[in-house]
C-alpha cells in the first residue's frame, strides 16, 4: 500500500497542483492540510504533547529519586520529538513526496511503541518514587499514553476498514 493509492482516514482529499498554476491555490491544493489539523487523530496528538510536556516539567522540577526520573524524562522528550515529526509529515503533506514509505503504518507502530514505553516509564516512576512531583509526572505520563493508545486504535480501525473495502472491491470468483 503506497501513499498514492490509499485514501487518508481523516477525510481530507489529496490533490496535486498543476505545474502551470497561475491562480492562488485553493484550499484543497494548499501545502498545509487543514483537515488534519482539526481531525480526531491530531487532537489526540496535541493532547499527548501537552501531557508529555507537563510530565517532563513535573519530573524535571522536583528532587530526583533513584534514577527513575531520567527514564521518564527521556521517554517524554522522545515522544514529543516523534509526535511532532509525525504531525509535520501529515500537515505539510510530505506523504505524497515520499511515496515509498507507508506513513500510516509507521505512525501506527511508532505510536504504539511510544505508548508502551511511556506507560512502563510512568508506572516505574509512580512505583519507585514517592515524591509528589514525580508521582504527578507519572500520572501525566499515563494519561499521555492513553491518548497515544487511542490514536493507535483509530489508526488500526482505519487501516482495517480500508483493507475490508479494498477486499470487497477487488472482485469475487
Amino acid at each position: 500500500m503506497s501513499a498514492h493509492n490509499t485514501p487518508s482516514n481523516y477525510k481530507a482529499t489529496i490533490q496535486t497542483q498543476s505545474a502551470h498554476h497561475t491562480e492562488a491555490p485553493t484550499e484543497a491544493e494548499s501545502r498545509i492540510d487543514k483537515g488534519y489539523l482539526i481531525s480526531v487523530r491530531a487532537i489526540l496528538k496535541y493532547a499527548c504533547l501537552l501531557f508529555c510536556f507537563t510530565a517532563f516539567i513535573c519530573v524535571a522540577s522536583t528532587p530526583q529519586c533513584s534514577g527513575n526520573h531520567v527514564f521518564l524524562s527521556v521517554v517524554t522528550v522522545l515522544v514529543v520529538i516523534m509526535q511532532i515529526c509525525i504531525i509535520v509529515v501529515y500537515v505539510f503533506r510530505l506523504r505524497t513526496k515520499f511515496s515509498g514509505i507507508d506513513f500510516e503504518l509507521l505512525d501506527f507502530f511508532a505510536t504504539s511503541y511510544e505508548a508502551l514505553n511511556l506507560l512502563i516509564a510512568s508506572i516505574a516512576i509512580i512505583n519507585y518514587c514517592r515524591v509528589p512531583g514525580q508521582m504527578a509526572g507519572g500520572a501525566m505520563g499515563i494519561i499521555a499514553s492513553l491518548f497515544l493508545s487511542g490514536d493507535a486504535v483509530i489508526i488500526f480501525w482505519a487501516q482495517r476498514k480500508e483493507t475490508n473495502t479494498n477486499t470487497q472491491h477487488s472482485g469475487t470468483r
